[in-house]
């Protein structure tokens, strides 16, 4: 994405209305080098500031104390703009922007379009689709939060707080809204990602998730059946305890009754049940007197069959007496005898014809027994003590809480809650998302092998370093050095091949987002004094004190940047810019070709110049 800035704007706040500015070159490595507290890293910070920072690092001191605006003039994709933003208060950020389409500066500032309206109109720039969103979030970032801008920002700038550091290479890390930004814009920024295939992707996993969703309530519901089922035979049972329906019967055919009862009004049911079990109380007290009556009948016809057997055998000696010839025979003796006979011959008869009550007697008593089990089995589906409602405002309560139940537990309405699946299956058949696995693995070589190639220009300034193979640590977003025919990562072993590294992963992102004709990510790298390693902050010492080795380093630090320029300006034929802040003398940057040296901040010169100041002493006198 082209982006350039062509100068920064101070308009101060004092009453003649000074205007400061800076101005740098498009496709130039434009460098501001001089003493410490002039305002060079300061130029970092306003630049943030007026791309919409919700916290500033602008000094107090000498700088924000004295300015009522800060302002970038820039082109962007052929367009040129300016934004103002009108000074923190201390800690307190501002809203008030000014903005213009076609890079005026005015004299003075004032609020002319919402923060929100000019990021909009911005992110249109940086070719950020309003439906692109952050799949997944963190502690301190939403998922599906819109994409901002400004995490687009993080591959432009080198600030001196990481220049050096072993293990940080993008600055705002330490704010976790950044933290957890970066891993999840780096495909879209190096062109691993593109916008529709991250909107087909948004897209299909918002149809997955929606349908395993769908998916576990379904499921949910299955497993609820049984439970419903359940639920179902607890509101029967408790509707035939208060006798609303009879006993017995199928879970459906009980709740049909129930919701007849509901609906009808309570019948005559229970008074129904309640003769019924009366009526059985009846004939099963008739069918036990019967059997009470037959036993006693068997009792006693037991009882006469024994007294004949006794009478024929009390008999028997009529028949011994008869034959005994010796037995002197009279008159009574024979009408004795005879009567005796007539007596023993008509018992005998009664035993021989008699019917067989036995029998029938036992079999009438079995059938009863069988009838009055039968009553017993139904008496037993009857309640035998149906619970009572206190008074009819209880009864109504109860069939009110009952219609509620049935509503729930429905069966039909439990059917009705199953959710369709086969709409939502066949557009996630339909949605193409390209697998990025290749692609990433891909362009990170591409990248390693960019890197190679800066590192062999510096070779000698990497010392033990010089013949390592690079190894972009994808996960933590870092550079590593790996030893030839190794797995091995290896520390880097100084600050500076820590600020090396720094460089050679910058440069060769930013080469390969051109490369990729990168949408998103500006054209534009700021970095913060890469001497640091060698000079850290200016202390007047003299040149003497710096090693030789370590001034070639510098140097070579420079050459870098300085190759990075040709290829791009010249190989890639793409526009570039960088902004350099340092304090190392002027020479260094002699015969160096891309590079452009600002006024050096010395001698009075600075971000807030003296002669302000001076100005202002002025114009109290």
């Amino acid at each position: 994405m082209k982006f350039a800035i062509k100068k920064l704007i101070l308009w101060m706040n004092d009453e003649a209305g000074y205007i400061r500015e800076l101005e740098f070159e498009e496709n130039k490595i434009n460098v501001i080098s001089g003493e410490s507290n002039t305002g060079k890293t300061a130029i970092l910070h306003i630049v943030d500031y007026c791309l919409f920072s919700s916290k500033h690092k602008i000094a107090e001191s000498k700088i924000n104390e004295n300015v009522a605006w800060y302002g970038l003039n820039f082109l962007i994709n052929d367009k040129h703009y300016t934004i103002a933003r009108k000074a923190p208060h201390r800690a307190t950020v501002s809203g008030e922007y000014y903005f213009s389409s076609v890079g005026e500066l005015p004299k003075k500032p004032s609020s002319n379009m919402t923060e929100s309206a000019l990021k909009e109109l911005l992110e249109t720039e940086f070719n950020i689709d309003k439906d692109v969103t952050i799949p997944f979030g963190g502690k301190a970032l939403k998922a599906n939060s819109k994409i901002s801008l400004r995490y687009f920002m993080l591959f432009c700038t080198i600030s001196g707080d990481i220049v050096q550091h072993s293990e940080v290479f993008f600055d705002k890390q330490s704010d976790n809204r950044y933290r957890e930004a970066l891993p999840r814009v780096f495909d879209l920024a190096v062109g691993i990602e593109t916008v529709d295939n991250i909107i087909r992707r948004d897209k299909l996993v918002s149809l997955q998730a929606k349908l395993a969703q769908i998916k576990r309530k379904n499921e949910k519901i299955s497993a609820k059946k049984s439970e419903f089922h359940e639920e179902l035979q607890d509101i029967a049972m408790e509707a035939k305890e208060y006798g609303l329906i009879e006993e017995g019967g199928d879970t459906p055919d009980s709740i049909s009754a129930l919701q007849s009862v509901i609906d009808d009004g309570i019948s005559n049911v229970y008074k129904e049940q309640a003769n019924r079990r009366d009526q059985i109380e009846s004939e099963k007290s008739l069918l036990e007197r019967r059997i009470r009556n037959l036993e006693r009948f068997q009792s006693t016809y037991s009882e006469y069959k024994s007294s004949l057997g006794k009478i024929e055998d009390s008999l028997k000696p009529v028949e011994y007496w008869q034959s005994k010839k010796e037995i002197v025979k009279t008159s009574i003796f024979e009408l004795l005898i005879d009567s005796l006979e007539d007596d023993l011959l008509r018992i005998k008869q009664l035993n021989k014809n008699r019917t067989p009550i036995d029998g029938k007697t036992s079999d009438e008593i079995a059938r009863c027994k069988v009838k009055i089990e039968k009553l017993e089995d139904e008496a037993r589906k009857i309640p035998r003590e149906a619970k009572s409602f206190k008074d009819e405002r209880d009864k109504l309560l109860f069939l009110g809480q009952t219609k509620s139940k049935l509503d729930i537990y429905a069966p039909e309405e439990n059917e009705r809650t199953v959710i369709p699946t086969s709409e939502i299956e066949e557009q996630i058949k339909s949605i193409q998302v390209n697998d990025t696995s290749e692609n990433r693995e891909l362009t990170i070589k591409v990248l390693e092998e960019i890197i190679q190639g800066y590192m062999e220009l510096v070779k000698t300034s990497l010392e033990n370093y010089g013949d390592y193979l690079p190894v972009f640590n994808y996960k933590d977003k870092k550079l590593d050095f790996r030893k030839p025919k190794s797995t091995y990562i290896e520390a880097a072993g100084s600050s500076s091949n820590d600020m090396f590294k720094h460089l050679f992963m910058f440069l060769g992102l930013h080469e390969l987002i051109l490369e990729n004709e990168g949408m998103h990510v500006p054209s534009l790298l700021l970095i913060d004094q890469p001497s640091r390693p060698y000079y850290g902050e200016e202390n007047n010492l003299p040149e003497t004190r710096l090693e030789h080795s370590d001034r070639a380093k510098i140097k070579d630090a420079l050459r870098l940047l300085d190759s990075f320029m040709e290829n791009v300006l010249t190989e890639m034929d793409l526009p570039f810019q960088m902004i350099v802040f340092e304090h190392i003398p002027t020479d260094y940057f002699e015969g160096l070709e891309h590079f452009n040296l600002l006024k050096e901040f010395r001698n009075g010169n600075a971000l807030v110049p003296q002669k302000y100041f001076d100005s202002l002493n002025y114009l109290k006198f």
